[in-house]
């Protein structure tokens, strides 16, 4: 075992001033999905990804749970996100009370788009790290989220949490 003496770790003012650096990266500036706040946009894919598993839609409640914040947050999100034309909603078939939300056509196409780049972009760092920097990138990250609290990634990597589960009739979930 080396002696941490000859080899001192960075210090608590160096990880602090890297994770500053990577706060301030213009994150922003590479959504495709025009004219959407980081927030929409995981709005957006959350959508997609309970969708998937069932095509009826996913309640704003549901939602709400998926990005753990307020159903006043994503109610406002919803109503903007429909207002671009987004994302639609429409009865549940099963319980006219309960209000369904989906992605449009457009929705899908430009989830899709993000999805692409982000995927491009990923492919683009593993190779400038190389195999075994960018496993150990993936470790690191992981420990750093579990130190800090952070809820484990979902198993298909999307951005909604693993503690919802899609309904599997009209009445489950509500």
């Amino acid at each position: 075992m080396q002696d941490d003496r000859e080899h001192p770790g960075p210090s608590a003012h160096e990880l602090i001033r890297a994770l500053r650096q990577l706060r301030q990266l213009p994150w922003n500036g590479r959504n495709p999905i025009e004219n959407c706040t980081p927030s929409e946009t995981m709005t957006l894919f959350c959508i997609r990804r309970a969708t998937a598993s069932n095509p009826a839609g996913v309640k704003a409640s549901e939602l709400s749970t998926m990005l753990n914040v307020a159903s006043p947050t994503i109610t406002q999100s919803v109503n903007l996100l429909a207002a671009k034309g987004l994302l639609q909603r429409s009865a549940d078939p099963q319980d006219r009370r309960a209000v369904r939300i989906t992605l449009t056509e457009e929705g899908m196409r430009l989830t899709g788009l993000a999805h692409d780049a982000m995927q491009e972009r990923m492919t683009r760092l593993a190779a400038h790290l190389g195999s075994d920097r960018a496993h150990q990138l993936v470790e690191l990250l992981r420990d750093v989220a579990a130190f800090f609290g952070g809820n484990p990634e979902p198993a298909d990597g999307g951005p909604c949490r693993n503690s919802w589960n899609p309904p599997t009739t009209s009445k489950e979930g509500e």
